[in-house]
């Protein structure tokens, strides 16, 4: 196998050779079908109709045979495109960042340098060390490659002993994927993702979940304790990737200075740390024994996103869906939330009546870190969607386990518009209570406009002049003040003492306070207890 080879390597045929044979074993499977039912119609009796009967079983089984086999055979045909794309594609990039640094990789994989010769000592020792790098990631690729060749061989070679057999994993060699183990099309609701993941075996999620993590971790219907161990798998695998960027881009700094500047490795330690707060926050389970999920994680898109849960959302009579605002990040304070659902989740307990609690911190929206973003409504609107599928997920899910919870949106500042907003989009049943408080807005004109039973919507205000974040939003944009509208039944307001008989945000992010009316009220909303202190 030559590097010169490798470098032509790519994919798209070997896809569209496997999407060839899916396409002819579908019109196989309409044939047998077919012939199915015109064997069970087949009537009469005589040794000709029993004989005819006969030749269509047995057609039937050979039209199944290679329906079968197609089948396989596609499957095998996709894999290989997968790693035929991923050789040809890392081998062009590689063979371009040698070039940039006067090194060629010849067809036989060898790597010389061809650039000037009148070096100092030290640019020898750094062209030396580049030469070492780029010679064990060609052979790294190369072994990819071999690989790739030799999985498919073997795969192709056991198809010649029946499709079946491979499939059941009779031969050696990787077991080629049945069809229902590809991931549900792009756009699929969150009940639909729900009914094709409750269709699957233990051992076929758990197939998924080791191929695919970021995918089963990201989608919206797949049970939480599924989502928990992909996310878990993307966690681990991200960490030890921007450890080894981090450690890359500082190695080349030094040979390259100026290469990446500060807001890139500023970018790259935010990421960092909010990795390690998601560690952090999963880890306190050893400390204080509440078991916690990974229900989303985000690395893709910007600032890291994650919502973690306390308990077990599969399985709890209730759940919080905690809603943060302004200047929440995974980052900085994934692990304060988490302190927050501890203490709410404590007093939910004391009304739950020996009920299952759960608690998500869901920061899986991206807030607005200063007051200019909080200004603008554009990050409540993206973050909306996102909460809303999240919510759909969840009770789509419990459709196929253990049934209706009953959910409570807990929704502060920023986030009770962002939530607000949700709730004007999720599915008949996926929230039962939604909880408002420091909120700048509802996010909607009227409660009619949640998707909510009536007097489900509640509210907790402090007194405004200790915080006046409530209502500062305009009525168009941000949805009217939800403690001066109709339809909410109110809940305390006595967060305990202020700072004074008027300073502005005292009070804002004291809703959470242990032992305060406030909290209690809000608690026994997520009880399923709640009793209005008044209603508007």
């Amino acid at each position: 196998m030559k590097w010169s080879d490798l470098l032509q390597w790519e994919g798209s045929s070997l896809s569209q050779q496997a999407q060839a044979y899916e396409k002819s074993a579908q019109s196989l499977r309409s044939a047998s079908e077919s012939l199915q039912s015109n064997v069970s119609s087949l009537t009469g009796q005589g040794h000709t109709v029993d004989a005819a009967g006969r030749a269509m079983v047995k057609l039937c089984g050979e039209v199944e045979r290679q329906e079968e086999k197609l089948t396989a055979l596609a499957s095998v045909l996709s894999e290989a495109s997968e790693g035929a794309e991923t050789v040809g594609t890392a081998a062009r990039k590689l063979d371009g960042t040698a070039a940039n640094h006067s090194l060629h990789i010849g067809a036989d994989g060898s790597v010389q340098y061809v650039g000037p010769h009148n070096v100092s000592p030290a640019d020898a020792v750094t062209i030396k060390k580049n030469m070492k790098i780029v010679s064990e990631q060609v052979a790294a690729i190369m072994k990819k490659a071999t690989s790739v060749v030799q999985n498919t061989r073997s795969k192709l070679a056991a198809l010649g002993g029946g499709a079946s057999s491979y499939a059941n994993g009779s031969t050696k060699g990787t077991r080629v994927p049945k069809k229902d183990l590809k991931l549900p099309p792009k756009g699929a609701s969150e009940k639909e993702v729900a009914k094709w993941w409750s269709s699957l075996s233990s051992k076929e999620k758990a197939e998924l979940i080791d191929k695919h993590p970021y995918e089963i971790g990201s989608l919206n219907g797949i049970d939480g304790t599924s989502r928990d161990k992909a996310n878990r798998k993307v966690l681990k695998k991200e960490a030890a990737e921007i450890e080894a960027e981090r450690s890359r881009m500082m190695r080349e700094n030094l040979q390259y200075p100026g290469r990446y500047g500060i807001a890139q490795f500023a970018q790259l330690e935010e990421r960092r740390r909010a990795l390690e707060n998601v560690q952090k926050t999963l880890d306190r389970s050893k400390e204080d024994g509440m078991p916690r999920q990974l229900l989303s994680l985000d690395t893709k898109h910007g600032r890291v996103t994650a919502a973690v849960a306390q308990g077990n959302v599969d399985t709890a009579k209730h759940i919080g869906v905690i809603v943060p605002g302004l200047y929440s990040n995974v980052a900085k304070n994934l692990d304060d939330y988490d302190t927050k659902a501890s203490v709410m989740g404590a007093n939910v307990r004391k009304h739950a009546h020996g009920e299952e609690v759960a608690m998500v911190s869901y920061l899986g929206y991206d807030a607005p870190q200063n007051k200019l973003e909080a200004a603008m409504i554009r990050k409540a609107d993206a973050g909306a969607k996102q909460l809303a599928g999240f919510l759909n997920g969840m009770h789509a899910s419990r459709e196929y386990g253990a049934g209706d919870a009953h959910v409570t949106a807990v929704t502060h500042s920023y986030g009770s518009t962002t939530a607000g907003k949700a709730l004007t989009m999720t599915d008949k049943g996926a929230v039962d209570d939604l909880v408002q408080f420091g909120s700048p807005g509802s996010g909607v004109q009227s409660v009619d406009e949640f998707h909510l039973e009536k007097g489900h919507a509640w509210v907790s205000a402090a007194p405004y002049r200790e915080d006046i974040v409530q209502g500062l939003g305009d009525d168009g944009r941000y949805g009217k003040n939800p403690a001066k509208m109709p339809g909410y039944n109110h809940l305390s307001g006595d967060v305990g003492p202020g700072e004074g008989w008027f300073v502005p945000f005292s009070k804002h992010g004291a809703y959470f306070n242990e032992g305060t009316e406030a909290l209690d009220d809000i608690s026994k909303v997520v009880a399923g207890r709640g009793v209005p202190r008044s209603t508007s």
